[in-house]
């Protein structure tokens, strides 16, 4: 994978990332509680800035009610 194609997977985890909290309604704050991370660590996934590993991918994928595979693409 080039540098562009990280970049664009990245963005669209991110924006799926953000898009799904919204739709389950909660918070970035909320969000990180469930998960025991605080709510920046949250808005660095959502911004792109980093990724969450596949552990926590799972345990998000279950909050929303989705698969990891829905959270990627």
């Amino acid at each position: 994978m080039d540098r562009n194609e990280n970049e664009a997977w990245r963005a669209d985890l991110a924006a799926n990332l953000t898009q799904y909290r919204k739709q389950s309604g909660l918070t970035q704050t909320e969000l990180g509680e469930k998960l025991n991370y605080s709510d920046k660590t949250i808005s660095k996934w959502e911004r792109a800035e980093s990724i969450p590993d596949a552990y926590v991918l799972m345990k998000i994928a279950e909050i929303y009610g989705t698969t990891v595979d829905g959270l990627l693409s």
